[in-house]
């Protein structure tokens, strides 16, 4: 007799009378019918909805209306649920019935063995005398690194939550607490109500305590993370609450401290940001960072900031225009800033409209105000200490390339603009001042182009470039806010006005040259490199800082690269040097992924320049390394230096230990840094999780070995 013959057979004993559920499928070797006896022997497999059963003998009382299954027995629920057994009894739909000598396994993570378990309605899975776990279970009779011993323990699949009785932790089979009642969420529940991961801390500055937080689900669109934090020195409560909707998204962040570091009776920070989408296509967003005290945010590792920044904006962007607006408070937390006397309330608003593929018109208006009125400059700086300055401006652009003979590429540019400031409590300047301004430059571009032949052949192009500028303003005195720190970079190299704000602009003749090599490998070797200088033939160029290379009437020369080599390394840097090889600004960045080895490192250069607030030198070296020492070990180095001060300014060290079932991870971090609002300190953090409860990815390359 055929399997498919079989299983018509068993479809008419017993699946057609089951007129009011999804019908049910067998497929078996052999299949013999005697009274109300249905047996199955030989390969059995069982299909009904989303259920599948497989053993080696079935025998189905019709008197009864139930299945005697001999194993071993493998029924699968869905993706998520697999059931294994030596033994079982089950009603003729798989829902109801007894398995003994079980496993219940959860999304190919948790294992539960029981000597019996019960299912009730295909939702709830009963086990009896059961130990849970997600670590690898060697059958050498020796205990797993962890696991869960229970009188009972209850899943609900509907509810995806696993419910404990008399429950037991055991760590390689020696208890470890005990709970009378615990519920945890299954491998296949994301968002579940309950306690999260304890984290214990050490600190110099805070003492020694947990961090204890507690997860609310308030559905699936918003949450509540309720974290007491308590140490020898600190009683603090964060809160965390998140919402997503339907065009937009919340992320409040609020903290409350009563500690022994500062004098205030309590402490409190909030950190909380935001974006919605609103009519015809504006985005509404805001950014919220303040603390009661200076240095509240810093001293708990919750803000790294020295100028916290509350904004909120407005902005849209679409094929033909831009808007965006923006208004600022900023709060300073470095040595020697004054709050009143600094410009704490920014205002911008700008306005795009493009015309065709050539030009653009633009809108703009921005303000600095502070909070004192003093009219005398007491810091030094060349302001008044409550200048307030508004701008309003409007400016259009042009910009226009034909191709010529041999590939040379013509184009042409223009720029025109107007401005009205006015300005508050400083003499030193009008109360209003108008400028017109403008620029105008031509150029050639020749992209050269070599393209090897053959299927490993890399495809080169050198593309030199000039251009000639002129560029005109009134030569009026302006307070300098916006552009104080002008950078020279392949960016602007080519720009009509290389001030990022509105405080100066570029007079005079100049001769922009720069040439540019790109290789592109087809293998993933890719390169670039750019060398670039400025002539200046008249003009403003003493408005330029010495250390942005541009001052002078030959500036400083250019030169920016990178280097990628497909997954292994990475490789960016830029340098701005004189014609003695003297360097004034430069950066590196060296990120390397190897099969154990991952670097991630940069190095900063700033000569001393007093125009830039600069008193000394600035060369700095930040590196971040991880090191796999096995497959389930994999050791953290992080650190700062500083080559000015020959100091190291932050540290850290970390070990991660994480197979398929716990994830432990050490960590020690040293801040250096001292202000009148930053305090040096010493962080110790322990973590131990628990994998195999809540949705995540579970590394199945690291599993234990039973060696």
């Amino acid at each position: 007799m055929t399997r498919r013959l079989l299983a018509f057979l068993f479809f008419l004993l017993v699946a057609a009378p089951l007129s009011a559920q999804e019908a049910a499928t067998l497929i078996a070797d052999r299949v013999e019918a005697h009274g109300d006896l249905l047996t199955a022997t030989g390969n059995i497999e069982i299909f009904q909805g989303t259920t599948r059963l497989r053993a080696q003998r079935i025998i189905y009382d019709g008197a009864t209306d139930t299945l005697t299954i001999d194993g071993p027995i493998e029924l699968r629920d869905g993706q998520q649920i697999t059931i294994l057994a030596s033994q079982a009894e089950l009603s003729r739909g798989l829902a109801d019935g007894i398995l003994r000598g079980a496993r219940l396994v959860l999304n190919q993570q948790l294992q539960i063995a029981a000597v019996e378990m019960q299912r009730v309605a295909g939702r709830y899975t009963t086990a009896s005398r059961v130990g849970a776990t997600s670590c690898h279970v060697c059958e050498n009779g020796r205990p797993p690194l962890w696991q869960i011993r229970a009188s009972r323990i209850t899943h609900d699949a509907e509810e995806k939550q696993l419910y404990f009785d008399r429950a037991q932790l055991q760590v390689l089979g020696v208890p470890i607490f005990y709970v009378p009642r615990l519920r945890l969420p299954d491998p296949g529940n994301a968002r579940s109500t309950g306690l999260l991961i304890p984290e214990i801390k050490s600190s110099t500055l805070l003492g020694n305590g947990v961090k204890l937080p507690y997860f609310i689900a308030f559905g699936d669109d918003a949450d509540l993370t309720v974290t007491p934090f308590i140490t020898t020195d600190t009683r603090t409560l964060e809160l965390r609450y998140r919402q997503a909707y339907e065009r937009g998204w919340i992320d409040l962040n609020a903290y409350l401290s009563d500690d022994r570091i500062d004098a205030p009776d309590f402490r409190w920070g909030i950190l909380a940001r935001g974006a919605f989408g609103i009519a015809h296509g504006y985005t509404l967003a805001f950014d919220v960072e303040e603390e009661g005290d200076l240095g509240y945010l810093n001293d708990y590792d919750y803000s790294g900031k020295d100028r916290l920044d509350s904004a909120i904006s407005l902005s849209r962007t679409r094929a033909q225009d831009d808007t965006f607006a923006e208004l600022v408070s900023i709060r300073s937390l470095r040595d020697g800033e004054d709050n009143d006397e600094f410009p704490a309330l920014l205002f911008e608003a700008r306005h795009t409209e493009r015309i065709g593929q050539t030009a653009a018109l633009t809108f703009d208006m921005d303000g600095h105000f502070r909070r004192s009125d003093l009219t005398t400059d007491a810091d030094g700086d060349g302001l008044a200490d409550g200048l307030d300055s508004l701008r309003f401006g409007a400016a259009g652009d042009w910009n226009w390339s034909t191709l010529l003979s041999r590939g040379l590429i013509f184009e042409a540019k223009a720029q025109a603009g107007a401005d009205i400031f006015l300005f508050s409590d400083d003499p030193s300047f009008d109360d209003t001042v108008t400028l017109g301004h403008g620029a105008a430059a031509v150029g050639l571009r020749w992209p050269l182009i070599q393209r090897g032949s053959g299927p490993g052949a890399a495809t080169n192009m050198i593309e030199p470039h000039v251009q000639l500028v002129y560029g005109d303003a009134p030569d009026v005195a302006l307070p300098n806010e916006d552009s104080t720190r002008v950078e020279f970079d392949e960016g602007n190299l080519f720009a009509l006005n290389r001030a990022p704000g509105s405080d100066f602009f570029e007079r005079g003749f100049r001769l922009d040259a720069g040439v540019t090599w790109r290789r592109q490998g087809p293998t993933g070797w890719d390169s670039t490199l750019t060398i670039g200088r400025v002539e200046r033939f008249s003009g403003n160029n003493t408005a330029f800082t010495a250390a942005s290379g541009l001052s002078g009437g030959s500036s400083n020369w250019l030169v920016s690269g990178a280097l990628a080599t497909g997954e292994r390394l990475d490789l960016t840097g830029r340098m701005i040097f004189d014609n003695d090889f003297s360097v004034s600004k430069g950066d590196l960045r060296v990120a390397y992924d190897a099969d154990r080895l991952r670097i991630d490192t940069s190095y900063a250069y700033l000569e001393r320049d007093l125009e830039e607030d600069r008193t000394s030198t600035a060369s700095e070296l930040a590196l971040t390394t991880a090191y796999d020492f096995s497959n389930v070990l994999t050791g953290r180095l992080d650190m700062r230096y500083d080559f000015t001060t020959e100091k190291t300014t932050e540290a850290g060290v970390g070990i991660t230990y994480v197979n398929e079932c716990v994830e432990v991870g050490f960590s020690v971090s040293r801040t250096f840094t001292a202000s009148a609002s930053v305090t040096p300190s010493t962080e110790y953090g322990l973590t131990v999780r628990l994998r195999g409860f809540g949705a995540e990815a579970v590394p199945q390359a690291r599993k234990a070995t039973c060696s």
